[in-house]
């Protein structure tokens, strides 16, 4: 409605694994679905686009979106990792043919493989796709000291995708994008990097924080190959 510009959900559990008919990896209700579901049917909405960025794949969305065309859903995830879904073929079934997009990343990609994924995937797929609502599975597990997977995130990383994703609102959909905490188990990654998306969501500078915990030491694993399977099995172009 414009009340506010932006939105970031501070919500506990986490939801993207959650079904319609069970709870699965901590989550009970898919906090992120039932709010695309909410914008479709209750506010007449046509296209939004669900970006997750949880190290987890998140087979509860997906499976929720599967064959609604109405619905992008991206996702970005190490794998093979639980819960064993999101390999780039899936890319949806019947009418949502092709709105589901997987990113699936071996351990050790960090800020430079996020970058080109946003520049590569995320936006040529959202410009395409036209979105009337940017909503975001915000989970910050892929942090490179987070003990429950091994991708190589820093906060500054983390900070640069906020900044993709509140750009590509403001180009896209007057801005409207909220963002609903998913997973993230190292406290420190998680606050600061929260804190910071505050900064850029708020257009604040003040608010944003050196990184305490600075980039991986190690080194950086290549997303080209899956970078351009994934933009091929799309049909994507470069801007």
């Amino acid at each position: 409605d414009g009340t506010v510009e932006n939105a970031f959900a501070l919500v506990r559990p986490p939801g993207h694994h959650a079904l319609r008919g069970k709870g699965m990896g901590f989550c009970l209700f898919n906090n992120v679905a039932i709010a695309a579901r909410y914008a479709l049917e209750e506010r007449g909405l046509d296209r939004v686009i669900i970006f997750d960025f949880d190290v987890h794949h998140g087979n509860g969305t997906q499976d929720e979106f599967d064959a609604d065309p109405r619905v992008m859903y991206i996702s970005t995830h190490q794998y093979p990792h639980y819960p064993g879904t999101g390999h780039w073929r899936e890319i949806g079934q019947g009418a949502g043919r092709g709105s589901t997009i997987n990113v699936p990343l071996g351990g050790g990609v960090g800020d430079e493989g996020f970058a080109c994924i946003m520049a590569d995937i995320v936006g040529p797929a959202a410009w395409r796709f036209q979105p009337q609502l940017i909503l975001v599975s915000a989970g910050y597990d892929a942090h490179w000291d987070d003990p429950l997977a091994f991708l190589q995130l820093s906060i500054e990383g983390y900070t640069a995708i906020t900044r993709a994703l509140r750009d590509l609102a403001d180009e896209l959909c007057g801005g409207r994008l909220v963002f609903t905490l998913e997973g993230g188990y190292h406290l420190d990654a998680l606050a600061y990097s929260i804190l910071n998306a505050f900064a850029v969501l708020l257009r604040d500078p003040a608010w944003q924080l050196v990184d305490p915990l600075g980039p991986s030491t190690r080194d950086e694993r290549s997303v080209a190959e899956v970078v351009e399977q994934v933009r091929r099995v799309h049909a994507l172009t470069r801007g």
